[in-house]
């Protein structure tokens, strides 16, 4: 069996705000209730506590079930230096 993706929402969001400090940009991705489909928001260093399938339309409350993100790391920042 493979091994979930999601996290607890609080420890998610916790540990993204840090990133979104360091100047990342984040996105929420969490695994849909209904048809098990991994899906990512599009609005960036937002978490949201519910989602709804563009698959199958089941909302899955995401502070229940946990998410998990996806962290974008650019610029001077994170050591690239153009």
């Amino acid at each position: 069996m493979r091994k979930s993706l999601d996290y607890p929402f609080d420890d998610v969001v916790k540990n993204a705000s840090a990133k979104i400090r360091e100047g990342a940009t984040v996105y929420q991705k969490f695994t849909c209730a209904g048809c098990g489909r991994r899906l990512g928001m599009d609005e960036p260093n937002v978490f949201h506590t519910s989602g709804t399938c563009d698959n199958c339309d089941a909302v899955t409350d995401i502070r229940k079930r946990g998410c998990n993100f996806m962290a974008v790391l650019t610029g001077e920042r994170h050591g690239n230096r153009h």
